[in-house]
């Protein structure tokens, strides 16, 4: 990953074209090297989520979880799948609180700590209600990290791999499930109760993970401008990005940009969740932000993360190693996938990304449904057989835009003071929309079967539709720029937010320097 130095829109001033004191490539400057090495360590704030995801389809493989448990079915499993998300709508908004009221860094650590209890309960559980209070814990601090997260992330990155480091945020959510389907594999070879525990307790490496690697993190330098540290702000910009050079023109020019626009939005009335509704601006962010939250899980690819063993068995795959295996290398095909295009986004584009991914699912679960109702009617294995490469093309479709896209997206649209609120929103109406999915989805797939996809293609023609109408493009844009976007009419306006921001930092300067000379006068 080099920095971008592709322009900004036609007549805006373009970052990428403004001197600074750090090397092209990432890896050949220190200060870039510790930022990208703070933005990947809270990426590992989804590690867990990826981890759970494919757990669970792995466990429901493994014969001494299933004994422990008492092979768990219908509405049963469907309650403990969705334990994880239940917390959500309290710890979202609490995680929005102490986003503003301490900073997102605390929220991160807090968050993550409480995850990390959630696991070490959960593997030492005695009962089924224990595994599922651990999973409450492990959700309810989840939820807190996950809204932190990336705010914090693209508020702390360097401008030019800013967007290639948001959209690798949510990509981590893969490597989880990697080391989850591997240690699930390793597991049926693992005698007595070792055999479950030892998956689930080494799903404590995404939080030790972020620890390790956010320990010297600094605190967001917007949120420090919005509290009037003005001082550590500018000493963090520039030492993460341009080696401690306080008069970098790049450094100055951030600076500016974001007191600019913290400064005309602090003079808006107080900020509250009743601001969604009140321009067409941030209406049309609350329909994206809500669209995306339930897209997430509800395009049909939830019903494969959680229940990929039940539906193999629906097309008959029933070999234990057989289910894992193909689990192990769905996640390390949804890795390579989101990872590439996360690295490529600046280059294509947020909406014909989505535009492509949400076509694409359509596409490949149509074949799903075929191939399973094929299997079910005449019940031979080459008809369940063909079902699974359509797997593997659906999420090929799903990880080129839902998976790097969705917080990346959400995070960049919302102005600073409705930043950490929109990530709030999307989180807890994710994890609802989970937690009801999780639950209904083994109940639906043990009473239709293969029917029940119908549901999730009339699901991705509808959010198709709304991505087409309302979600404009915003590349190539500082995330002060690509906040303004929303507020041009349906479609957007990338030159003309760019302008408007432009104008916003010289008005701000202007000020500035006529307070000064009234000052000077006055002595």
């Amino acid at each position: 990953m080099t920095t971008d130095k592709t322009n900004s829109p036609a007549g805006a001033t373009s970052f990428a074209a403004i001197p600074n004191n750090a090397a092209d490539s990432w890896w050949r400057d220190p200060g870039l090297r510790m930022n990208v090495m703070h933005c990947m360590g809270l990426c590992f704030c989804v590690y867990y989520l990826g981890y759970d995801a494919s757990l669970l389809t792995g466990l429901q493989a493994v014969p001494a979880w299933q004994d422990y448990f008492g092979h768990p079915t219908g509405n049963w499993l469907g309650l403990i799948s969705a334990t994880l998300f239940l917390p959500s709508p309290i710890s979202a908004f609490i995680g929005d609180w102490i986003c503003n009221r301490f900073g997102r860094r605390p929220a991160v650590w807090l968050g993550s700590g409480i995850t990390l209890i959630g696991i070490i309960f959960m593997t030492a559980c005695q009962s089924t209600l224990q595994f599922m209070g651990a999973r409450l814990i492990l959700g309810f601090g989840g939820t807190i990290a996950k809204v932190a997260a990336p705010a914090l992330l693209q508020e702390i990155a360097h401008p030019r791999i800013r967007s290639a480091m948001a959209t690798m945020y949510w990509t981590f959510y893969f490597v989880g499930s990697i080391m989850s389907a591997t240690f699930t594999m390793a597991a049926l070879y693992v005698p007595g109760q070792w055999g479950w525990r030892m998956p689930v307790l080494f799903q404590i490496a995404g939080p030790i993970g972020l620890f390790a690697f956010t320990c010297t993190i600094p605190e967001s330098p917007r949120w420090l401008i919005s509290k009037n540290r003005n001082d550590r702000a500018l000493r963090v910009l520039a030492k993460y990005h341009a080696n401690g050079t306080e008069d970098d023109p790049l450094v100055e020019w951030e600076y500016q940009t974001i007191h600019s626009s913290i400064h005309e939005e602090s003079l808006l009335p107080k900020t509250s969740y009743l601001d969604f509704f009140r321009t067409s601006g941030n209406r049309r962010r609350l329909l994206v932000t809500v669209v995306f939250s339930l897209g997430t899980n509800w395009v049909g690819n939830g019903i494969i993360s959680y229940y990929l063993s039940p539906i193999l068995k629906s097309v008959g795959v029933t070999s234990s190693l057989n289910i894992t295996a193909i689990n192990l290398g769905l996640a390390v095909w949804n890795l390579i996938l989101a990872q590439t295009a996360a690295l490529n986004v600046e280059k294509f584009g947020r909406r014909p990304l989505l535009l492509i991914s949400t076509s694409g699912l359509i596409f490949s679960y149509c074949f799903v449904m075929g191939f399973s109702a094929a299997f079910a009617t005449t019940q031979k294995a080459a008809m369940g057989v063909a079902a699974i490469p359509f797997l593997f093309i659906f999420y090929g479709f799903y990880d080129i835009a839902w998976t790097p896209l969705p917080y990346a997206y959400i995070t960049e649209i919302m102005p600073y003071h409705l930043r950490t609120k929109g990530v709030a929103i999307f989180a807890a109406v994710q994890n609802l929309g989970n937690a009801f999915n999780q639950f209904a989805n083994p109940i639906a797939l043990a009473a239709i079967t293969w029917k029940y996809y119908a549901v999730y293609i009339g699901i991705d023609i509808i959010v198709l539709a709304l991505i087409y109408f309302f979600f404009p493009e915003t590349k190539n844009l500082t995330i002060e720029e690509v906040s303004l976007v929303f507020d041009y009419g349906r479609k957007g306006d990338r030159k003309r937010a760019a302008e408007d921001m432009g104008r916003v930092v010289m008005s701000h300067a202007a000020d500035q320097e006529k307070g000064t000379i009234e000052q000077m006068e006055k002595v």
